[in-house]
């Protein structure tokens, strides 16, 4: 049986091999996972200001700018100049933009389902009902946390 400390190690070399499955899922179908991420703000979000971006990335305004020159270099995304705020640069994605995101999001998907597919439909649910009570307890603890 494994102890605690044991399973948080387990949990980080496991949260590292994902995240590089991931990773080269997502570079196999064009992207990165910063541009990734940016083209799924935009996509949820529609049209962004710059430092809305910013704020949703939880990235500096210099590594937004960066991404946003390469995306728009590519032909991912558009600028254009806020309606009532001239300091204000708006962002959205191009159609070429939603194709490419799309893909990226598709590629991310099914090395998910890949990987959740190696477990019997009785693991998949065990380890479901496992990670809903994780969950529940740091949504526990946040409440907690902003109470105090």
């Amino acid at each position: 049986m494994a102890n605690s400390q044991e399973l948080a190690q387990l949990i980080g070399e496991f949260g590292k091999a994902y995240t590089r499955r991931i990773w080269s899922e997502m570079e196999r179908a064009g992207t990165t996972p910063a541009r990734a991420r940016l083209l799924a703000a935009l996509h949820c979000q529609g049209t962004c200001q710059m430092s809305a971006l910013g704020a949703l990335l939880d990235v500096t305004p210099r590594n937004v700018t960066k991404l946003v020159d390469g995306l728009e270099a590519e032909g991912l995304v558009a600028r254009k100049p806020h309606p009532s705020d001239r300091r204000a640069i708006l962002i959205s994605l191009t159609e070429r933009g939603k194709m490419v995101g799309k893909e990226s999001a598709l590629a991310d998907h099914a090395a998910a389902a890949w990987l959740y597919e190696q477990l019997n439909p009785g693991e998949r649910r065990h380890l479901a009902r496992i990670l809903r009570k994780l969950l529940a307890t740091l949504a526990a603890e946040e409440v907690v946390a902003a109470e105090r």
